[in-house]
This record gives C-alpha cells, sequence and structure tokens, in this order.
C-alpha cells in the first residue's frame, strides 16, 4: 500500500514517532486538522464532548457525609464548604424559625413603643381688668395658677400677671404666651368667670364658671379647644422672634432718637439769629 510521495527524512522520522506513541498525526486526519495533540477531538458526526456545568448546585448529600451534630453545612457551588453558613445558634431575632414539615414559619418582631411627648406651652394668668380683686377672685385666681402649673399634657410654664394689666387679647400682643387665662366678669353675671384667649390664634375660647378654676384638667381642655380649631382650619398668626434683649434695644433706641431731636430743636432755636428793624418816617 503507497502512502503518497516521499516525505524528507526529518518529516518522515517525526511520523514514525507519533506512530509509536499511538497519536494521530495530521496526514492520518481526514478533516485536515492544523494541529494534532492529545487534546484534539475529532469532528465526528453525532459525538457530543463531555461537559460539567461548574454552576451546577450539588442539592443531594451522601449519607454519612453528615456532620456528627446533625448541623446543616452549606455548600458552595464549586464543592467547598461556605465558612459564613448561618447557624441555628446565630439566628436574629427576625429570622423564621423551622416547623415540623420543613416549612419555614416567618416570625415578625413587635413594633418598638415610642413615647408620645407632651407639648409644652405658656400660660399666663391673672385677674381681668373689671375684677376688683376680692378676697374670692383672689383666691380663684391662686388655686388657677396652681392647677395650671400642675398641668402635665400639655406641659406649663405658668407667669402671674400684674394688676391692671390689661384685657387678654392686650396681653398677648407681647407675644410671650400661648394661652392668657384671667379671672372676669361677663354682661348678665353677678358670679365670676373664667375667660381664656388663644394667643397663637388670636381667639377668644369658651367661657367657663368659676369651679373650673380648681379643675387640674383646664389647661388640657382650653388646649383640646386649640387643637379643634387647627382642625377647621384656622391658621396660627405669625409670631416675631424678638427676645427681651432685642426689645429692650429697639425701646432704647427710639427713645434715643426722640431725646435727640428734642435737644436739636432747642439748640437750633438757641442759635437762630433774629434782627429787627425798624423804620422811622417823618
Amino acid at each position: 500500500m503507497s502512502l503518497g510521495p516521499a516525505l524528507p527524512a526529518a518529516q518522515a522520522g517525526g511520523l514514525d514517532l507519533l506512530r509509536m506513541r499511538g497519536e494521530p498525526s495530521v496526514e492520518e486526519d481526514p478533516a485536515g486538522r492544523a494541529y494534532a495533540g492529545p487534546t484534539a477531538v475529532a469532528d465526528e458526526p453525532g459525538r457530543v464532548a463531555p461537559w460539567n456545568d461548574p454552576n451546577q448546585k450539588k442539592t443531594e448529600v451522601e449519607a454519612g457525609d453528615a456532620e456528627p451534630d446533625g448541623a446543616a453545612v452549606g455548600v458552595h457551588p464549586e464543592g467547598g464548604a461556605m465558612d459564613d453558613a448561618p447557624s441555628a445558634a446565630h439566628e436574629g431575632p427576625t429570622q423564621g424559625a423551622a416547623s415540623a414539615d420543613g416549612g419555614v414559619t416567618a416570625t415578625v418582631p413587635p413594633p418598638s413603643s415610642v413615647r408620645d411627648v407632651p407639648e409644652h406651652v405658656t400660660v399666663a394668668v391673672g385677674l381681668a381688668p373689671e375684677a376688683p380683686g376680692t378676697r374670692d377672685e383672689k383666691g380663684l385666681l391662686d388655686a388657677l395658677e396652681s392647677n395650671a402649673r400642675a398641668s402635665t399634657d400639655p406641659t406649663t410654664d405658668v407667669r402671674r400677671l400684674r394688676p391692671g394689666a390689661g384685657a387678654p387679647r392686650q396681653t398677648c400682643r407681647e407675644q410671650r404666651d400661648d394661652l392668657v387665662v384671667v379671672i372676669g366678669y361677663v354682661a348678665d353675671r353677678q358670679a365670676p368667670v373664667v375667660l381664656a384667649h388663644d394667643c397663637r390664634l388670636d381667639r377668644a375660647l369658651s367661657v367657663r364658671a368659676a369651679d373650673a378654676a380648681h379643675s387640674s384638667g383646664l389647661v388640657s381642655a382650653l388646649w383640646d379647644e386649640h387643637q379643634q380649631l387647627l382642625r377647621e382650619g384656622v391658621r396660627e398668626r405669625r409670631r416675631l422672634s424678638v427676645g427681651p434683649k432685642a426689645r429692650a434695644g429697639i425701646i432704647g433706641g427710639v427713645a434715643f432718637v426722640v431725646v435727640g431731636v428734642a435737644v436739636g430743636a432747642l439748640v437750633a432755636n438757641a442759635l437762630r439769629e433774629e434782627s429787627v428793624v425798624i423804620t422811622v418816617r417823618p
């Protein structure tokens, strides 16, 4: 049998070495591939090269490979054990607990309780201008002040108005208080009553009998009326944030200007030249 034209001696020796090793040569490959080595695969019809998917997860564990204590060990996709696999001893409070049938029951922790912080208001108490200041009126005022200080919802800062401070609405113009509560009188009623004015909304609140001064929930009831007016659409009036020092500076500046103008007028009158013209006629 003839193998075709003669080959050079070097190529012939290489072919003999490949035949001795049992490896296919270029001449023996019918497809005429340029590479013939240990990893070459002949393209034969119907032949599929074996291939293993490295991302395939291992789903079955052989009996006898389990841990002695029965703890589950995570399996890495490439076959190694995962070091960061969660264990039952380190489960958090939000992690589900395993049931008897292998399912997981989700457990949700209860919401954390948030304490409602009560509001804080400033209250001014006193006697209305029409109250003469009798013993009964002063006793009602003392009870009103103590109960206003004892309020817890909302919490309060209470100050006592000086006698003759003026009407509640006039006191609100100082922009120091949220509520002004006074002992006063209304028309066609001889007994004293409790009058209140909402300084934030510039609204007069409900009139109450004198017995309300002895109630510890008076400020809370008045503030509930404030909240109800807000829900009805009443808007709070704008308040200028002017502190006591700024207010004193403004008053001092105005006084300085007035005094300066007066002194200037006096000096101008003193320095004004006056001339007298006398006309003599025969």
